[in-house]
């Protein structure tokens, strides 16, 4: 039996030979070396059909693959990228960490949502309202898992797990500003406390606790399985407190800090084992969100910024400008490496955490983005807007 040579032609090669052009799709006679040859060309499409042939010649045809990924057609980027991402070799997956896919980025798929749009850490679920009625829904299927009555004349806000059906809602109305947490529908518990309106509230990553924060300058701390009140920030006894009413929070990826803005122009930092303020930064923000390693905070705010700051040196940050309105909402990149920034100016982008360098723009919704996240393994972005549509981003 004839050994393996990938040099030597397959049953998909064509010859060379004659007048006649050599099909895009084919591999020249040589094997590898057609493939490299085409590589060459200056026209995209060879270059796009030799990447799809380039795996069938083994660790060679994956190296030029991986090659292909530096190529100045981002048409070409995208083919190396979608072949090698179904590849499961080492060589392959330590390429694709080093490989920035984000900048390929475009708008995969539309669904049609309500207002007050809300999005699951991971991406799996949304939350809208669609007039008297709250629905919360499957992403990836559209199936309306449940549905929750809108509170008579309240200003409400909402949040989700990431891994389970717990929807939190804070409603406000003239008399009464409350938090509900619900499962699967059912209303669990109401929790009540603050003076005056929530305005803003999260979910620790680990799904114990809540986090509100109200116009009445405090900051509450609620057991997500029980709904009662753990402890407050912001009292008369609160040391290093907020003096004016909270913009907003984020929990740090282990959930051992909270990060607060206020209107009184600082964001504090505050351990939650000793319920303590640890840090307090001079700033606004509206927005906030740690990195994944927790030592990054970027804060975004309505003049159009966003600052990136390491928490060991708060003083000088990076910033991003670009947008053109103020800031609504900031993630994080799974490996920490890339910021994106959702705008009232309809727009996301993407930004190296390192440097501040801009380096793609989305531009398909048309109102105000006011939430975003990544799916879990980083190869998709969920966005949520005033023009009730969420859309799903990622290389397609």
């Amino acid at each position: 039996m004839m050994a393996d040579n990938s040099n030597q032609p397959r049953e998909y090669d064509a010859v060379l030979g004659g007048q006649s052009q050599i099909p895009i799709a084919a591999a020249v006679l040589g094997g590898i070396a057609g493939v490299k040859q085409r590589l060459h060309s200056p026209s995209i499409e060879p270059r796009m059909a030799a990447v799809k042939d380039a795996p069938k010649y083994g660790e060679a045809g994956l190296n030029l693959a991986i090659e292909a990924l530096l190529d100045p057609a981002p048409e070409v980027q995208r083919v190396a990228y979608l072949v090698l991402r179904q590849r499961t070799e080492p060589l392959v997956g330590q390429a694709l960490k080093d490989f920035v896919p984000y900048k390929l980025f475009d708008c995969i798929r539309t669904v049609k949502t309500g207002t007050n749009v809300a999005i699951s850490p991971g991406g799996e679920r949304t939350a809208s309202l669609h007039g008297k009625i709250i629905r919360i829904c499957d992403l990836e299927t559209g199936e309306r898992l449940y549905t929750v009555d809108k509170y008579p004349q309240a200003k409400e806000s909402f949040v989700l797990c990431q891994e389970s059906e717990v929807f939190v809602r804070s409603r406000n109305t003239p008399k009464h500003r409350a938090i509900d947490i619900w499962q699967g529908g059912e209303l669990l518990h109401t929790s009540l406390g603050h003076e005056a309106e929530i305005t803003t509230i999260v979910i620790s990553p680990d799904s114990q606790v809540i986090a509100s924060g109200s116009a009445d300058t405090t900051i509450k701390i609620w057991n997500l399985e029980t709904g009662k009140l753990i402890c407050t920030f912001g009292s008369l006894l609160t040391w290093k407190a907020h003096k004016a009413g909270i913009s907003s929070l984020a929990f740090s990826p282990i959930a051992q800090t909270l990060a607060s803005s206020s209107s009184d122009g600082t964001i504090k930092l505050w351990n939650l084992r000793s319920r303590e303020c640890s840090q307090t930064i001079k700033g606004y923000a509206n927005c906030l969100a740690f990195s994944p390693d927790g030592q990054t905070l970027a804060a975004g705010g309505w003049d159009r910024n966003i600052k990136l700051r390491q928490l060991s040196n708060p003083d000088n940050p990076i910033i991003l400008a670009g947008h053109f309105n103020s800031i609504n909402a900031i993630a994080f990149s799974p490996d920490g490496a890339t910021v994106v920034s959702a705008s009232a100016d309809g727009n996301v982008k993407f930004w190296n955490a390192s440097t501040g360098e801009h380096f793609h723009t989305l531009s398909g919704h048309q109102n105000s983005v006011t939430c975003l996240c990544f799916s879990s393994d980083g190869e998709t972005l969920i966005s949520g807007s005033l023009d009730k549509t969420v859309k799903i981003w990622g290389v397609h």
